[in-house]
């Protein structure tokens, strides 16, 4: 087998220790999990919560200091992002408009249902050996080879899902991209700022206080791994779709145009995040006694328990790696992308994600009320008293109802 001469076996590790780095920074440091979907699409689904709440103020600092290191990466290396198949004339593809609105819509919808991306199910999930992490990465990557080889040259699919390699600039970034990035970037900065700056009242209790100052010490752990997540994206070269197609399409392996740099960058950041998940007690393969209850910052482990394998799961990533194949990104990449004020990704893709998003969680809690009637009706036919655990079932969505790539919503080792 002949692979790519555009192969960078060197930087996929590195670019993948990296992102490895950065989930064990927030795993370790302030117990949450590394995932770009999850963190991302919580703008969507509760943004008044993401942008006011003490407890999200992780997230806007992360998201602050990811566009402030894409930004200085970019200003030491101006072609950081650039297409080496460009410079060569080699077959750069060229993502259309429609791949990038189906694209990112896919994702957004796929992720949501599913709750993970190729960091929350890949890099954090199948490093802690969760069988639903396995499970999600086996369906997105099967539709996303399957879904790459569809939209390839050969396909009657290409002239709507990929434009001519000629036709590239016209999706560069301009003067108005650019400043639109800053903008939204500069009122996460100021959201997490006013949060940083807040304080309890003094009457409010004790535990309350506390609270609100163990929220704030996330500010300095996210920013480390947004650090991280953002060098690592970058020298990995997974923003660069040449990349990402070029491990995807298989039929690169017969004409020697495989690159397996993908597969390099997932093993670095599995490695390390592996390595981390051993110091978190009751994920370790070997029994450690210095193995951790909690943070070293918090008094809770935010760690997904759901062990449910169930059809939100497939259907979801069956359609995440759908939209990774259509255009080429998954939403870490996507970040990098829209921070440089790339036009297909910061006007089409990332709106169509939130859209999806939002029908994902309209999809999730219509599940969830539907169950609660088929329960109240089986009560009902049966006329036995209702049961005390039945009632709280019924109040409060399972685990597999739960988005369980965020912090907050499945804790596990909390400590008193």
């Amino acid at each position: 087998m002949v692979v790519s001469e555009y192969f960078t076996p060197l930087h996929g590790t590195a670019g993948g220790l990296l992102i490895g780095l950065s989930a064990a920074t927030l795993l370790l440091f302030s117990g949450d999990v590394l995932g770009a979907s999850g963190l991302m699409g919580s703008f969507a689904v509760s943004p008044k919560k993401t942008l006011t709440d003490p407890s999200s103020i992780w997230k806007l600092s992360f998201l602050a200091c990811f566009y402030l290191v894409v930004k200085i990466y970019l200003l030491i290396d101006p072609e950081a992002l650039t297409d080496p198949h460009l410079a060569s004339g080699a077959y750069t593809p060229v993502v259309s408009p429609l791949g990038s609105i189906l694209g990112g819509f896919l994702v957004g919808f796929g992720t949501r249902l599913g709750n993970g991306c190729t960091t929350g199910h890949g890099i954090c999930g199948m490093a802690r050996l969760s069988k639903r992490s396995f499970v999600g990465v086996c369906c997105f990557m099967g539709t996303g080879i399957l879904s790459a080889s569809l939209c390839s040259t050969k396909s009657p699919l290409y002239p709507y899902m990929r434009d001519s390699p000629e036709s590239v600039a016209k999706y560069l970034p301009t003067r108005a991209t650019v400043i639109a990035s800053a903008a939204i970037a500069s009122s996460v900065a100021v959201a997490a700022l006013i949060g940083l700056l807040q304080k309890a009242p003094s009457e409010s209790p004790q535990e309350e206080r506390a609270k609100l100052r163990s929220d704030k010490i996330k500010v300095l752990p996210s920013a480390l791994a947004a650090t991280f997540f953002a060098v690592g994206l970058i020298v990995s070269q997974m923003t660069v779709v040449s990349k990402i197609y070029g491990f995807l399409d298989l039929r690169g392996l017969a004409d020697g145009t495989w690159d397996p740099t993908l597969a390099f960058v997932m093993a670095g950041g599995l490695f390390v995040s592996f390595l981390s998940y051993q110091w978190v007690q009751g994920f370790g393969v070997v029994k450690n006694s210095r193995a951790l209850e909690c943070p070293l910052t918090q008094r809770e482990f935010s760690v997904p328990t759901n062990k449910v394998i169930d059809k939100n799961l497939v259907v979801g990533e069956l359609l995440f790696g759908f939209g990774w194949g259509a255009a080429g990104l998954c939403p870490g990449p996507a970040m990098v992308l829209a921070c440089a004020g790339y036009q297909n990704i910061l006007l089409r893709w990332w709106p169509m994600f939130y859209v999806g998003v939002v029908l994902a969680e309209l999809v999730k809690k219509l599940q969830v009320r539907t169950k609660e009637r088929r329960n109240s009706e089986q009560v009902a036919d049966s006329h036995e008293p209702e049961k005390e655990s039945e009632i709280v079932d019924r109040a409060e969505p399972d685990a597999s109802d739960r988005s369980s790539e965020t912090a907050g919503e499945d804790t596990y080792g909390a400590c008193a």
